[in-house]
């Protein structure tokens, strides 16, 4: 393990692209970078400013991908008689 070991992190809002670079240390196991990878995306899924665009989005949008309850479309009604 190094004796300074430091983080550092680059934010591009034009790209909207945050990277993280950790220098000069070691995690104990496989599982343990999986947890703190975990929990940032965790973080940045629940980011309020995510979900303010997933729901201006939704907005935006409408409701063109809902179907009406009973409603099938693309069924041909069945021909009775001759």
């Amino acid at each position: 393990m190094s004796k300074h070991p430091k983080i550092e992190h680059e934010y591009h809002a034009g790209k909207d692209e945050l990277k993280i670079w950790v220098h000069g240390y070691a995690l104990k196991s496989k599982k343990t970078r999986d947890k703190v990878m975990e929990s940032l995306c965790d973080e940045v899924e629940r980011s309020p400013d995510r979900l303010i665009e997933a729901a201006k989005t939704k907005a935006k949008n409408g409701s063109t991908g809902k179907n009406l309850p009973g409603y099938q479309r693309g069924v041909k009604p069945v021909e009775v008689g001759d």
